[in-house]
């Protein structure tokens, strides 16, 4: 796993537009918008976000991204990996690279929203010790919000 820098902002661009291609379609309004992106704009991304990409043989194949949502909770997102590179335990790996990075920044909780139904992601998640949170309602109603304790 490789925490990305601002340099490394085109490599960011072209996975990040990959996984929104991938999931959302290249016609989504979100694909759109960031497809527009400046230099500029994808620098402030990776400076206001941490963004870790999994990398197989020498290309990014992965991101997951992950932000300071208070202070002492962080929330994890758009966790992405190429089909080709599925099932390979990556996704264990951003998610662990992520919560680590948590931990360092002293946070106590790791949130997350996830589609009910992506039984791949819930299985990651639960194992590497989410629960479900009830407590907060999703935007999205096919979506759950899951939670982890790291302090």
């Amino acid at each position: 796993m490789v925490r990305l820098t601002e340099e490394q902002w085109r490599a960011f661009a072209a996975v990040r537009l990959r996984a929104l291609r991938d999931t959302l379609g290249a016609q989504d309004r979100q694909y759109r918008s960031e497809e527009a992106f400046t230099a500029a704009q994808w620098r402030r991304r990776l400076r206001a976000h941490t963004q870790f990409a999994a990398v197989l043989d020498d290309r990014m194949v992965g991101l997951i991204g992950v932000q300071r949502e208070s202070a002492d909770s962080a929330y994890l997102y758009s966790l992405w990996l190429e089909p080709s590179a599925r099932r390979r335990g990556l996704a264990h790996e951003l998610v662990t690279a992520a919560v680590d990075w948590a931990r360092d920044e002293r946070m106590r909780t790791v949130t997350l929203r996830v589609e009910e139904d992506n039984d791949v992601a819930l299985g990651v998640y639960q194992d590497l010790g989410f629960t479900m949170d009830a407590t907060v309602t999703a935007g999205n109603p096919d979506e759950v919000t899951m939670r982890l304790n790291v302090g």
